[in-house]
């Protein structure tokens, strides 16, 4: 199965990337841009290691040399990087070394209803890597629009890190791919249906028990049988796989219904029932799950959607049944309250198992808020401010809860058309309750002067809600 599930996924990135390489070729009037840069980073932490005692200080200096390429025209955009650093630090010597960094980023209009995409990234970092983290990524999407009611996706992600890991503490080496389609009919003006497949493994360098393998399917139905008054319903199943535990592996199955009334054009009420069975090795687990909520503005991918509710717990193991509040967050919603400004939110909530970086530790509570806010105060001068905070809760294996909270901002001075100077704070606190690991503060800060003759070409960059929540909270 795994042999298979490889070659599926080398062939669909090598379809993907054939489409995206021929372009220059099949299209005309191509526009082509080379930009050499030139960019010195000078940082300071005061907690290296991340540790919540005999904190050490550290600051180095970097040196990047730059070279990017684009190629734009009518169907087709394409933007190609290498960036060779050179970091040099004031304590740790032995960590003076050269990076060799490179990237791709292109999307191809392959026909009038069908998009592909590609992103590559290479982070050369080398063995000597105790405490610090990198991470190789890849992946490629293609979207079409079968019908005018009917659109499908096929994506693959593929990821190789090194970073921290949640459960331990520990830096870790792993690689996770993802495989995962969908498809989506809309009938009416309002009503949709679909369903989702996804299929994931995650595996360390050296033999973890995080490492697992898991398929999740999942369907979902949106019908309004009157203008004021609709129904939501969706189903998922996932199975679940651990290569080195035993007694872990699980089946879970969840549904909920909730009842839609319209209060006005982009205000929405709603009451819902969640059901949840988990089918464990060590003991099933069901949640009943009442709530009620609003939903403001929603739409395919943004939308503020908020309620309140009581989970029902029912272990069948050693766990205690219980009953516990919850909060149902799904929001990503932009402001532009200005030409000058724009606010970003998101946050989100689940109750699950635990995925990457704490798979083994089972069943979890998690919440996640964040804000990221950009100004322009004068013409050449520009600022952000943005904060996070995230919540995990492992009621499982283990009473353990882990807070993190991330504040910082920065500014950036253009005084000529080719020099860019910017200035950067953070400010994060880790907390928990596990013995395991320690609680620890890190103020960073960092300074960087980039010379850049010439803004680069580059494929369309929103700041979509995935790119949001890797810069907070990544």
């Amino acid at each position: 199965m795994k042999l298979s599930m490889i070659t599926l996924h080398a062939c669909f990135w090598a379809a993907a990337i054939c489409l995206v390489v021929q372009v220059p070729f099949v299209q005309a009037r191509m526009v082509t841009q080379i930009v050499p840069t030139l960019t010195v980073t000078e940082e300071y932490t005061d907690n290296y290691f991340q540790t919540g005692s005999d904190t050490f200080e550290e600051w180095t200096t970097s040196y990047e040399l730059g070279f990017s390429v684009g190629f734009l025209n009518k169907r087709s955009k394409i933007y190609l990087e290498y960036n060779p650093e050179y970091t040099d630090y004031k304590n740790l010597n032995e960590r003076d070394g050269l990076d060799h960094n490179a990237g791709l980023s292109a999307a191809f209009q392959a026909t009038k209803h069908t998009t592909a995409t590609a992103d590559i990234s290479y982070d050369g970092h080398d063995e000597n890597n105790t405490g610090e983290s990198w991470e190789h990524s890849a992946s490629a999407s293609v979207d079409s629009q079968l019908t005018k009611t009917v659109k499908t996706s096929l994506a693959y992600d593929y990821s190789n890190s090194f970073d921290q890991q949640l459960r331990t503490g520990d830096y870790k080496e792993h690689q996770t791919h993802t495989t995962s389609a969908s498809i989506r009919k809309a009938f009416g003006p309002q009503n949709s249906m679909g369903a989702d497949f996804s299929y994931e493994t995650d595996n360390y360098q050296n033999s973890d028990a995080d490492e697992y393998e898991s398929y999740e399917p999942s369907a979902f139905l949106t019908y309004w049988f009157t203008r004021k008054d609709g129904v939501g319903t969706n189903l998922e199943y996932e199975g679940k796989k651990f290569e080195m535990t035993t007694g872990n592996d699980y089946e879970t199955i969840a549904g909920d219904i909730r009842y839609i009334r319209k209060i006005t054009r982009h205000f929405d009420g709603y009451v819902k029932y969640r059901h949840y069975m988990s089918d464990r090795e060590d003991g099933n687990h069901v949640i009943y799950h009442p709530s009620v909520g609003v939903d403001w503005d929603i739409t395919e991918d943004s939308g503020v959607s908020i309620g309140v509710g009581i989970l029902f717990n029912e272990w069948d193991n050693n766990n205690e049944d219980s009953t516990d509040p919850f909060l149902d967050l799904n929001v990503y919603k932009i402001f532009n309250f200005s030409p000058k400004g724009s606010l970003y939110l998101t946050g989100s909530s689940s109750y699950e198992e635990s995925d990457e970086e704490a798979a083994s530790l089972g069943y979890n509570i998690s919440y996640q808020a964040g804000f990221y806010l950009s100004y322009m105060l004068a013409r050449r001068l520009s600022s952000n401010l943005f904060g996070s905070y995230e919540l995990q809760q492992f009621k499982d294996t283990t009473n353990r809860q882990d807070d993190t909270y991330e504040i910082g901002g920065g500014l950036t001075w253009n005084p000529l058309r080719w020099l860019q100077v910017s200035a950067d704070a953070t400010h994060t606190n880790f907390k928990t309750n596990d013995a395991s690991r320690e609680n620890y503060e890190e103020n960073t800060i960092s300074v960087f002067v980039r010379f850049i003759p010439e803004r680069p070409i580059r494929p369309d960059k929103v700041l979509s809600r995935i790119s949001l929540e890797k810069a907070i909270f990544d």
